[in-house]
This record gives C-alpha cells, structure tokens and sequence, in this order.
C-alpha cells in the first residue's frame, strides 16, 4: 500500500484517503522530514499536511502536468462581462 511519502513532488495524483472520501485530484507542494504538504485541487485549492508515514487508502491514478491541467480546466470559471471590462479598466490606468 502507497504512503503520502511514496508520492513524488510536483505530480499530479488521484487518490482516495479513506473508504468513505471522494475521489481528489492532488499534488506535493513539500515534503519535510517527517511530513508532505499536499494541495487538493477540486472543488477548490485546498493545502493540507500528512504524515509521509501515513498510507494512502487508494492510489487511484498518477496524472501528468497536461491532464492534470485538462482536469482542472473542467471547473474554471469563465470572467463574466463585469470582470472582463474591470480588467480592461484597470489596464487603461496603467498607460
């Protein structure tokens, strides 16, 4: 069975913590002596630490950094009209 320390910084995994979790996308931010940082990605970006000796319930599947990023796109929230005028606002400032 994988434990959090088996897993390799700046890879993108799907995993299960325990039996009753969702599945989650995430990646290792750090790892220290005793403990990795990870981030969960969806719903949204979440940080959290685990002990490196602690096992993974279910390593589902190990993503490269393009489909981790197609993934991620599933829920990124397009700028609204607002926002997008905001943006171009603030950059006509600038000059």
């Amino acid at each position: 069975m994988a434990t959090f320390g088996d897993l390799k910084p700046n890879t993108y995994y799907l995993i299960q913590v325990d039996d009753e979790s969702d599945i989650e996308l995430i990646s290792v931010l750090l790892t220290t002596k005793e403990a990795v940082l990870l981030r969960s990605y969806l719903p949204q970006a979440e940080d959290f630490f685990q002990y490196k000796d602690e096992a993974v319930f279910k390593l589902v599947e190990e993503f490269d950094q393009e489909t981790a990023e197609k993934f991620q796109a599933l829920y990124e929230e397009p700028a609204t009209e607002e926002q997008q005028e905001y943006f171009e606002f603030e950059e006509d400032d600038e000059e």
